[in-house]
């Protein structure tokens, strides 16, 4: 008997390893991650991720390899926290970058200019998309109701976002929001947060802490959306006639929603020069 209950131990843990695993990772610069990236993107020398380099209609991907997966709703919750930069050609400047969860790593059917590599004219508003983005929009899509060209926008198998705000970071000491532009060339740190359907973005300069409060915030059924259980997590990029070099400098992921490590801002690599 006491050899069965030492195996019937080792099953338990098989089918829990095997059914909650837990997806955990922290890249202060790109050298050693485990990605898949499809279009112009690539890791640079100097570690940085680039998911485009500055040339007219491309788009770049890259995604953790191994899906993130979940038992149930209820047991779906994940945090995340990257700093990105984007750096606009003169006189140009779009079209922005997407933090992805999609059902498939393949987005290679999308388009770039204004579908930021998500979707093209058949699949935008298709749910058989299963696809959810926070969009860093740095153009004005009049055909799906942007609010300006510096934009954050939580989308559900859409352009047209269900929430979005122009970009901003809560200020702990004024005690509002402060705007930021996305295409400074600056790091801007984002964390991404959902735990009890409710999706959570937050933005700040490299230099503040998270702050307080959220910049959007939306209940989101986010297993309807994803009825495999199975999540893979990016990145997007994409350019049109408007261009810029769009960089993730690090990431931070945990698939829960309280033990995501911190990202090191001294050991990030550096915005590349750009004359």
């Amino acid at each position: 008997r006491r050899y069965s209950l030492s195996a019937d131990i080792v099953a338990e843990h098989k089918i829990r390893s095997r059914f909650q695993p837990e997806t955990r990772f922290i890249y202060n610069g790109f050298h050693q991650a485990d990605l898949y990236t499809d279009g112009v993107a690539k890791v640079l020398p100097e570690g940085q991720l680039q998911l485009t380099n500055g040339s007219r209609q491309s788009m770049g991907h890259a995604f953790f390899k191994k899906p993130f997966e979940f038992t149930s709703a209820e047991s779906l919750s994940f945090s995340t926290h990257f700093v990105c930069a984007l750096v606009p050609k003169p006189g140009s400047g779009g079209h922005g970058i997407a933090f992805v969860l999609s059902a498939s790593i393949d987005l290679s059917h999308a388009d770039a200019t204004q579908y930021l590599g998500l979707f093209n004219i058949s699949t935008q508003g298709n749910s058989s998309s299963h696809l959810v983005a926070v969009e860093l929009d740095t153009a004005l899509s009049a055909e799906f109701d942007d609010k300006n060209a510096n934009h954050v926008g939580i989308n559900v198998n859409s352009l047209f976002s269900i929430e979005s705000a122009s970009t901003a970071y809560f200020s702990d000491i004024k005690g509002k929001n402060e705007s930021i532009e996305l295409s400074s060339g600056d790091p801007i740190q984002v964390w991404v947060n959902y735990r009890g359907n409710m999706l959570n973005v937050s933005m700040a300069p490299l230099k503040n802490q998270k702050p307080s409060q959220p910049l959007l915030s939306s209940s989101i059924h986010l297993s309807e959306n994803f009825p495999d259980r199975k999540i893979f997590i990016g990145f997007s990029g994409a350019t049109g006639t408007l261009i810029s070099y769009q960089y993730i400098l690090g990431w931070s992921f945990s698939g829960n929603s309280v033990s995501l490590q911190r990202l090191d801002a001294t050991k990030l690599p550096r915005v590349p020069p750009h004359k």
